[in-house]
């Protein structure tokens, strides 16, 4: 699938360093931890971040910065954001749970961004981009071409030799999985290791699993940790995306936030020369 393109993924990663960052009450002097009497103060914990990962923290800054500059934006303006808009853009992050008060603040923020820009840039989506995205990108949004494994893995090459010859005699390999073979995770499932679309896999494998056809076991393939016999469970060919009302609503929606991204920055760059930061 097409990965989409979020405001949200600009404005809400690393919400865990964010939150230790922003502490309201400013008291960093609280105790996190206590070691045989010794305390681990807020105050040694954020300079410990800070020291450790500079760039991260500097990003974190930016962030909250950007935060406050969009908030007091959509005050002047007099935009702002319901309940039930955060509502709804929780349940399309997949969120669950109570949310953090990082993370509420920077879904807030991205909905305000949203409203300011589409409303200043006069931002919108009309049938004919979203044609043209959907021809142009059909290859993407469809589902690809999968097939699904199983494996055994040894390491002596004598041994999966003579599972291989055992497989030719009619042994299934399903339960030769689970009695021979050395990877212990797949070899409680009788081997299955899932499903894989190209690209997914080593190309001298893939070149080799992708050209047998469902039931056929691959020869044995040597990898640098041993050697490994592969069944081809299941394929699944691909199929072309509907372009139907849901498919034309979500390539809306990307295309839109496809827009709104552009314009972030100089929007952001802009606030900031108004602004009053030390």
């Amino acid at each position: 699938m097409l990965k989409k393109i979020s405001i949200v993924g600009v404005l809400v990663s690393l919400f865990a360093v964010a939150a230790l960052f922003a502490a309201e009450d400013a008291k960093l002097e609280t105790v996190v931890a206590s070691v045989d009497g010794e305390a681990v103060t807020k105050d040694d914990l954020y300079l410990s971040m800070i020291q450790s990962y500079p760039n991260q923290a500097n990003e974190t800054l930016n962030r909250l910065v950007n935060n406050i500059l969009i908030k007091n934006d959509a005050a002047k303006k007099k935009i702002s954001v319901s309940d039930k808009e955060i509502q709804d853009k929780v349940k399309e992050l997949g969120l669950n749970g109570e949310l953090a008060p990082a993370v509420r603040s920077a879904i807030i923020s991205s909905l305000l961004l949203e409203k300011i820009l589409t409303k200043e840039k006069n931002l919108s989506v009309n049938d004919e981009e979203v044609k043209t995205f959907y021809d142009q990108n059909k290859d993407k949004l469809g589902e690809p071409e999968q097939i699904r494994l199983r494996q055994i893995f040894m390491k002596s090459e004598n041994q999966i030799n003579d599972i291989l010859v055992a497989l030719k005699a009619g042994a299934d390999f399903s339960k030769m999985a689970q009695a021979k073979s050395e990877d212990e995770q797949s070899r409680q499932k009788g081997g299955d290791i899932g499903y894989f679309s190209k690209g997914m896999l080593l190309p001298e494998i893939e070149k080799v699993v992708f050209s047998l056809k469902a039931g056929e076991t691959s020869p044995v393939i040597t990898t640098s940790a041993g050697y490994i016999l592969l069944k081809v469970e299941e394929r699944k060919e691909a199929k072309q995306p509907k372009f139907d009302s849901a498919t034309r609503q979500n390539l809306k929606k990307l295309i839109l936030g496809n827009k709104i991204q552009k314009e972030t920055q100089p929007y952001l760059d802009d606030l900031r020369k108004k602004a009053v930061i030390k």
